[in-house]
């Protein structure tokens, strides 16, 4: 066999062999499946204020988040939202604005959301991690009321999934 064949067989098996030893480096946590949980977003339900153990849909909706030019949530009658909070500080604005049935007529509530104790878990390298913190009291303050907004209530405190309701919001 001639000298350049063998150094170029050599070449080869030499760069198949470091393939395989790097593709074997990888470990499974170098690949973020797509429904890993990251950080949970504030859950509410919307009750009825004059009989509170009664869920109560919102009707059509805007939802925008104070100093974004966009809305959030364009949504229908629902009786629950989830929000995203902005964990690098203490609370959360959002602009809550309810279609009327005329269209000269809106009310708007905007709802400061506070929280607090925010807590880093680290997931793993491809996820990296996720925060779980805690609904602060008052759970939420009316900075500019329209009316629909009567009180909160916190169902759990600390969110760390959303599988479950974290505030009840009464109009």
């Amino acid at each position: 066999m001639p000298r350049r064949t063998q150094i170029k067989n050599k070449l080869t098996n030499s760069f198949l062999v470091c393939m395989a030893i790097f593709i074997c480096s990888c470990e499974k946590d170098d690949i973020c499946n797509e429904g890993t949980p990251g950080t949970p977003s504030l859950v509410i339900r919307f009750y009825d204020h004059q009989n509170p153990t009664q869920y109560k849909n919102l009707p059509e909706i805007k939802i925008q988040h104070i100093n974004r030019d966009y809305p959030l949530y364009l949504g229908s009658s629902s009786d629950s939202i989830v929000l995203p909070m902005d964990l690098t500080k203490k609370s959360t604005r959002y602009a809550f604005i309810l279609a009327s049935t005329t269209d000269t007529v809106t009310v708007a509530d905007t709802l400061q959301f506070n929280h607090a104790n925010r807590v880093d878990e680290y997931t793993r390298r491809a996820c990296g991690f996720k925060a779980s913190y805690q609904l602060s009291d008052p759970p939420v303050i009316a900075t500019n009321t329209g009316s629909w907004f009567i009180r909160a209530e916190i169902l759990t405190d600390t969110i760390r999934n959303e599988e479950q309701a974290h505030l009840a919001i009464y109009h």
